[in-house]
């Protein structure tokens, strides 16, 4: 496609910034070679030349909340030639938004053991995202999350008789002496992590991945992320396509690296159920799943921690 050869060839610049008097850094940015497709993870290489008593990072958040999200920076060990040194910073990062977009600036930090740290920004350039799936020119538009297949039928099925269980227990013990009392309801005491626990082991217990129904499975580990997220931070992660999901996952207020890891988990169970990968080991990612859990559980626990405490402190 000629106009995405010339998006890459326009962003193949290199960006002389000051940093101080008599002192420039300067970045090159190499694009992806390859066709970008919505929510996968595509890589990109950043070249840094600055001042050899300076060390550069990146600025992980700079991505967060826009098109693109970050995954993972591999940096190179810095060269150091004529004063300056010359660093490579591999990318990795996914799109959140079809057709052409800006890739950002990127903020990096300079720091130095002589003097306060300085900044410096890497250039922006265009890029196209495509579809997740191609289609031909004969077929209808489809949905990337197709709205029939995409619904948790086992969960629903479960939920239902989850629910007539509840009233049968009702009808049965719920009409005695000390039942008649308000609030005697029969409810359901675990709060969203045991709840979530309780359906991954069902998950595992189930024959679906040994009979190599993936799809089921990894639509199942997904329905466990999902409900959890809306039954502990109030995220609608059930209605939300995995791209609309990975922005939110902010709102959790857990860390860089337990966004990324969801992010991650996601973006492979719908290359499972819609690419129809086949992972070698699908319990390591129901492990995968757990360990997830226990992290956001934790967040939460830190928030309800903080709000206690801060409820604590305004008492009169």
């Amino acid at each position: 496609m000629t106009t995405s050869r010339a998006f890459l060839l326009t962003a193949l610049l290199l960006a002389p910034l000051c940093v101080r008097a008599g002192e420039t850094v300067s970045f090159r940015v190499t694009p992806p070679g390859g066709k970008v497709r919505l929510a996968e993870v595509f890589k990109l290489k950043v070249e840094a030349s600055y001042p050899e008593k300076y060390s550069v990072n990146l600025d992980t958040a700079a991505l967060e909340g826009g098109d693109f999200g970050l995954v993972a920076v591999s940096p190179s060990k810095a060269r150091t030639a004529g004063g300056l040194k010359t660093q490579t910073f591999q990318l990795r990062a996914q799109a959140f938004t079809l057709g052409v977009s800006t890739f950002p600036e990127l903020a990096w930090r300079l720091d130095s053991a002589g003097g306060p740290p300085s900044a410096a920004k890497s250039p922006s350039f265009l890029l196209e995202v495509l579809p997740a799936f191609e289609s031909s020119e004969k077929e209808d538009i489809r949905d990337i999350y197709p709205p029939l297949r995409y619904l948790p039928w086992p969960w629903i099925l479960a939920g239902l008789l989850a629910a007539a269980a509840a009233w049968q227990l009702y009808r049965r013990y719920g009409r005695g002496p000390g039942a008649r009392q308000a609030g005697s309801a029969w409810t359901d005491a675990r709060g969203p992590h045991q709840r979530a626990l309780a359906r991954l082991g069902a998950i595992r217990k189930s024959p679906l991945a040994a009979a190599g129904r993936l799809k089921g499975y990894y639509t199942g580990l997904t329905a466990v992320l999902r409900f959890y997220l809306a039954e502990e931070f109030g995220i609608s992660a059930e209605l939300m396509t995995t791209a609309d999901l990975a922005r939110e996952l902010k709102r959790t207020g857990a860390d860089l690296k337990t966004t990324l890891a969801a992010r991650e988990f996601l973006q492979k169970a719908d290359l499972v159920k819609f690419a129809k990968a086949a992972p070698a080991a699908p319990e390591a990612d129901a492990e995968a799943l757990e360990a997830l859990l226990a992290a956001f559980e934790e967040t939460a626990r830190r928030a309800r921690a903080a709000a206690l405490a801060q409820t604590q402190v305004t008492r009169p």
